[in-house]
């Protein structure tokens, strides 16, 4: 179950003047983040079962990816090309769909993709296809593992080149502006995106026009192999925006809720017409930066300590202290997810590769110099 659209269903509850959170005004702050006049309409408090949802999809990327693994990596290897995992950061695009909202938001991303995509509701199946070449894909088995897709809810797809997506998600945002859609987008990329020049290019010109856009670096502590504090001048990456004139930050990016709850204030901002945000998740990714990376650059101690603050286990943790789940359904859930991967992992390896005539098909040519219709041959 996709957890994108949760701010649409969730319920809404009236709150009365002068209750426990208002603030100095006599405003009440709403649960995520932002601030609502007396009596106006608040969300409820999360359901149980959208917890549990949450969870669930954590896991389910979680096992997504660890299956991506086994199939790179065995004998008669099936997923070719670049491939890079998602495995630790689960709570950053999980906390952005749980306040995304698929009939107007976009999401546009680098090309650890995979775990994105899934959160925004893409069928495991399409996923697994994509990676095997296969033409049930999401990309009709041409786009691979950097180039997961999906349309239909806003994902604009995984990039290949390092920070080229940026200047694109800012176009995203200007044309929800242009429109007055009051859709939001979320624009990710790592840490080593930010010492290209199109990531300085589009903030600038994003503040300029305040358009609707939450730039999120999903900061795993390195760049390929390079340590942020060897790559970047100023190692707080969050001051990387503080010539821009928007809210700069840093978020817990392993913390579930707190990704919820920060995200919920950014999208507040971006919606009222006030411009975008610039937030650093900071987190930890379990995986090399792609198959081939041996991670040499990192000792077990330091991988051993990080896996202690494992997303999953930590939102695993706090909804069995709360009473929302116990171990046995924890159990349960994972078993259900590993089966559902398995099958997406089968049908995927059943499923026809593109036919050798679409070749060709889905990819832009032209001619080069431009010459109008009727005069090619002048």
């Amino acid at each position: 179950m996709a957890v994108a659209n949760e701010v649409e269903r969730k319920p809404a509850t009236k709150l009365a003047p002068n209750v426990a959170g208002a603030t100095s005004s006599g405003e009440v702050s709403s649960p995520n983040g932002g601030a609502a006049g007396n009596g106006q309409l608040q969300p409820a408090i999360t359901p149980p079962q959208v917890e549990r949802d949450r969870l669930r999809m954590m896991l389910l990327i979680r096992k997504f990816e660890e299956a991506t693994y086994r199939e790179y990596t065995k004998p008669g290897q099936k997923i070719g090309g670049f491939c890079h995992l998602y495995t630790g950061q689960e709570a950053i695009t999980v906390g952005i769909a749980s306040v995304y909202q698929k009939s107007r938001d976009y999401l546009i991303n680098g090309y650890r993709c995979h775990g994105h995509s899934l959160a925004l509701g893409m069928e495991p199946r399409k996923g697994m296809a994509e990676l095997f070449g296969k033409v049930t894909g999401c990309s009709k088995g041409k786009g691979g593992s950097m180039h997961f897709f999906d349309a239909e809810v806003g994902n604009m797809g995984g990039h290949g080149i390092v920070g080229g997506h940026i200047p694109l998600g800012l176009g995203l945002a200007f044309a929800q502006a242009y429109k007055k859609t009051g859709g939001v987008t979320f624009c990710l990329f790592g840490d080593g995106a930010i010492n290209q020049g199109t990531h300085n290019e589009a903030l600038n010109m994003a503040s300029l026009l305040k358009v609707p856009a939450i730039f999120i670096v999903e900061n795993n502590g390195v760049a390929m192999g390079t340590q942020v504090e060897r790559a970047s001048a100023d190692p707080d990456l969050a001051m990387r925006a503080s010539g821009y004139r928007m809210p700069h930050y840093h978020i817990d990016g392993n913390d579930l809720d707190v990704v919820i709850s920060e995200m919920g204030k950014a999208v507040d901002r971006a919606r009222s017409g006030a411009g975008p945000s610039y937030i650093v998740a900071n987190t930890y990714r379990f995986r090399g930066h792609s198959m081939s990376d041996a991670m040499k650059y990192r000792t077990k101690e330091e991988l051993d300590k990080a896996k202690q603050r494992d997303p999953i286990s930590l939102y695993q943790a706090r909804l069995r202290e709360k009473g929302v789940i116990t171990q046995e359904q924890i159990d349960a859930m994972e078993e259900e997810v590993t089966n559902q991967v398995a099958e997406a992992v089968a049908q995927a390896d059943a499923d026809p590769h593109p036919a050798l005539e679409d070749r060709f098909n889905d990819i832009l040519a032209e001619t080069y110099p431009f010459k109008p219709e009727g005069t090619e041959n002048e």
